[in-house]
């Protein structure tokens, strides 16, 4: 097997436990049904119920441009089950999809506003990246593509049902950021409540800051966690409050991945964009992975299961979309 599950309590059924929320982050209860956010499923993380998948990476990045509802709809289309998306904050506090600190690479601040000093997020107001071509660089077809908020994302995101890694982008930059992005959660309280354990998660909240993911983590005890980075073997035990480990994937081998699963974690490493990284990941014993190419590694997973099962398991796992394999790039 190439996945051990372990369950606390009956095969079938998760335990439920109530966790009391720090006095600091108590919920507004005009804004979420009571229970979803002071539930925490008494389970271990690590489960061979859930499906491999292959997480589709700030939206669909090999196929449009990073971050963009054009890219959420790319992923889609290309049968992702999960994306990953970024989230950082503009000056008058709206949360928006952005990696990069700074809008030079992926928008066309330089041209828009070329007497500006900085032009980091931070610096610019929402309305002002509204007036950004966050589309162009990546493709002529994809001009005027805007950068979308996370409202928009998460709406978006219901309609193409589609799953959420969201990760916190520099948070040491925007101090809140955690209550801001709980608040945003609680508005659409479908996002707090979580899929069937045989299902990929509903949402996961990760960032390379442990320490943020701690705040977030109290704030939001119903929804499961990530620590991006590898954590040291010796430090697994202070992460019990964490779902998942996803380290870059050169940075592990099925000896680490084991270790994270004694410790209950699950891991879905960064970012594979070669069919030999993403064969060597999936005989590390990985949970899954993410890629610029949901489609390839989609590819890359019914392979593993259908040699795993004598040929069959890859035809059951296939998507319901199906793209041609596009030519791989390495990107971590």
């Amino acid at each position: 097997m190439h996945r051990i599950g372990i369950v606390v309590g009956a095969v079938s059924l998760a335990l439920i436990v109530t966790t009391p929320l720090a006095a600091s982050a108590a919920p507004d209860p005009g804004l979420a049904p009571p229970g979803t956010l002071t539930e925490k499923p008494a389970i271990v993380q690590h489960t061979a119920d859930r499906p491999l998948i292959a997480v589709s990476h700030r939206g669909a990045a090999g196929h449009a441009p990073e971050n963009t509802l054009a890219g959420l709809d790319a992923a889609r289309r290309l049968g992702a089950r999960t994306v990953e998306i970024d989230v950082q904050r503009t000056r008058d506090g709206e949360l928006v999809l952005l990696h990069d600190i700074t809008l030079t690479r992926t928008t066309d601040v330089e041209k828009v506003f070329p007497d500006r000093a900085s032009h980091l997020v931070a610096d610019f107001t929402l309305e002002e990246v509204r007036r950004l071509d966050a589309g162009s660089w990546f493709s002529p077809e994809f001009a005027g593509e805007p950068v979308p908020t996370l409202r928009e994302a998460l709406i978006r995101l219901e309609r193409l049902d589609l799953n959420l890694f969201l990760e916190v982008k520099q948070p040491s930059l925007y101090p809140g950021i955690e209550e801001e992005i709980t608040a945003e959660l609680r508005r659409r309280p479908a996002w707090l409540k979580p899929n069937r354990p045989w299902e990929p998660r509903r949402l996961i909240v990760q960032s390379f800051d442990w320490e943020s993911m701690r705040l977030s983590e109290r704030m939001l005890p119903s929804v499961p966690h990530g620590l991006l980075g590898r954590v040291p073997e010796g430090r697994l035990d202070e992460f019990g409050w964490a779902e998942m480990v996803n380290p870059n994937h050169t940075t592990i081998d099925a000896d680490y991945v084991d270790l994270l699963h004694e410790h209950g974690f699950e891991t879905m490493p960064y970012t594979i964009n070669t069919r030999a990284g993403m064969d060597a990941a999936l005989r590390n014993g990985v949970d899954g992975f993410i890629t610029d190419y949901p489609a390839a590694g989609q590819r890359a997973i019914r392979d593993f299961l259908g040699e795993e099962s004598g040929g069959t398991a890859g035809q059951a796992a296939a998507p319901p979309f199906s793209a041609p394999l596009v030519p791989l790039l390495d990107r971590h």
